[in-house]
Formats: C-alpha cells, sequence, structure tokens
C-alpha cells in the first residue's frame, strides 16, 4: 500500500473511532508529514477546547503558537500522533489580543504547554 493511502485510512480511522470537533480541512501529502487538520472552530475558547478534544485522542502531544506576520492573526496548534503512530498537526486560527498574547512578536513561533488550552477554553482567560 502506497504511503498516502496510509495516511488517508490513519486519518479518517481516527476521525470514526472519536467524537472530534468539527473539521474545516485536511491536508495530506505523501511526501511530507503530518497530516494538517484545520479546525472550522472561531475564537480563543472554542479553538481551544476543540485542540484539547483533540489532544486526549493523540500520543506524544506538543502545543505552539504562531502570530502570522501581518500581526492580526494566531495559529494555536498541537501535534501528536495516532494510535497507530501516524503524525497529526491540528490547528485553529484566533486573533491577536495583547493581553492574551502579550510576549508573541508578529512572525514569531513558540512552543507552549498544552495545560494553557485548560485556561482559554473559559471565555474571558488570558494568560498567565
Amino acid at each position: 500500500m502506497n504511503r498516502l493511502m496510509i495516511f488517508l485510512d490513519a486519518i479518517r480511522d481516527h476521525l470514526d473511532s472519536y467524537q472530534l470537533p468539527p473539521v474545516a480541512t485536511v491536508d495530506i501529502n505523501a511526501w511530507s508529514s503530518p497530516i494538517k487538520v484545520q479546525l472550522d472552530a472561531d475564537g480563543l475558547s472554542e479553538v481551544s477546547r476543540a485542540l484539547l478534544v483533540w489532544a486526549h485522542t493523540l500520543d506524544d502531544v506538543s502545543a505552539q503558537l504562531w502570530r502570522l506576520r501581518d500581526g492580526r492573526w494566531v495559529h494555536l496548534s498541537i501535534t501528536g500522533r495516532t494510535p497507530c503512530g501516524i503524525p497529526v498537526r491540528v490547528f485553529g486560527v484566533v486573533s491577536f489580543e495583547p493581553s492574551t498574547f502579550p510576549d508573541l512578536p508578529a512572525g514569531a513561533k513558540q512552543d507552549m504547554p498544552v495545560y494553557l488550552l485548560r485556561g482559554w477554553s473559559t471565555p474571558g482567560e488570558v494568560a498567565a
């Protein structure tokens, strides 16, 4: 079986096996990994909750922030492996708020602890 079919089967099985939040897009490329999943979620609390749900279904989860160069948007993402070992990156986009992301200059990427998503999953929460 070719690599693309393995990735397609893995993400289909994962989506079928868990009750996951709505997805806007899935990007599968046979020449690179991980599989990329963009959430169909709006706002910091909704994106954070959706990422946490995904995080509970993956192994070896890490999280990252990326403020886009225009400075108006921030990608929140987690990366992990499905139970069968296929790498997956799940992300959502939120608007930049200086009170939430005080030390994140435009264009910067930063690793972050996954537990921060729990605090942001409740509306009105900001970074500590």
